[in-house]
């Protein structure tokens, strides 16, 4: 990060089965963002149809009309958006995938490594592998996708690698939120970085999903919160970064610094 960058989750309600209607409440709050200045944007989990674990196929194609809708988005708006996470097939597997699209297109893609066992995600998704950074003309980012969050090896390594902001998009419930607030502290805190954490909102039959999207900073200060569906903003300043990086020099004592 070379200057300030003012960054918004976007919390949303999804529709199950209902791409069209996903992807236009998708845009909405997505221009709402750019609006108020947003030029980093993070979409939730499963975004475009919710999660389809009995015959997903027939809503496979919508992934590739999303993310165009996406990319059309970025170029007018010249702004970057990590798409949340949708259904991605490829070589006869489906995955959970989060895409970071800028105004050229994908910058990148980070595959769900650790599947949601009790909820039944391994009957359908495939897992992915490790993160990575993904580089932007605004920072470097690392993704993971909700569950991911309970497993700080995955993320361990991306500071080391120049990861400055981790984006997470979820669909966290209600009955598990301090769990949500306390893992998305610690993953700024032990990595020294921004987190962006970007939650489902909205009641779906006994679930609910209360939300709570989270901005903080590498301290573990609150910059943002969402309580209901709309945007969280907040404005990211690489000082405060770097600042706390030589104040309290984890990364660079510890050992994974020497490999």
């Amino acid at each position: 990060m070379k200057r300030e960058i003012t960054i918004a989750a976007i919390q949303m309600a999804i529709s199950k089965g209902e791409p069209t209607s996903n992807i236009s409440k998708a845009l909405d709050l997505l221009n709402t963002a750019a609006e108020k200045g947003a030029e980093l944007m993070v979409l939730p989990e499963m975004w475009l149809t919710d999660f389809i674990l009995k015959d997903p196929y027939p809503y496979l194609d919508w992934t590739s009309k999303a993310l165009k809708a996406i990319r059309l988005f970025c170029q007018k708006k010249e702004c970057i958006v990590v798409a949340g996470s949708i259904m991605e097939e490829e070589d006869g597997r489906i995955y959970n995938t989060s895409f970071v699209i800028d105004n050229n297109g994908i910058a990148g893609k980070y595959r769900k490594a650790h599947l949601f066992e009790p909820m039944g995600e391994l009957r359908v998704f495939s897992p992915g592998n490790k993160s990575h950074v993904i580089e932007t003309p605004l920072a470097k980012l690392g993704v993971i996708i909700c569950y991911d969050l309970r497993f700080p090896e995955l993320t361990r390594p991306l500071p080391f690698h120049g990861t400055e902001i981790l984006c997470i998009p979820a669909q966290w419930p209600s009955e598990r939120i301090d769990h949500w607030t306390t893992l998305l502290k610690a993953r700024a805190i032990e990595n020294q970085l921004f987190v962006v954490g970007c939650n489902r909102w909205g009641k779906v039959g006994p679930h609910d999903f209360p939300g709570h999207s989270l901005i903080i900073d590498p301290p573990g200060n609150v910059l943002a919160a969402a309580r209901k569906e709309g945007v969280a903003l907040a404005k990211l300043e690489p000082d405060v970064m770097e600042n706390y990086r030589e104040e309290i020099p984890v990364l660079r004592n510890s050992c994974l610094a020497r490999y």
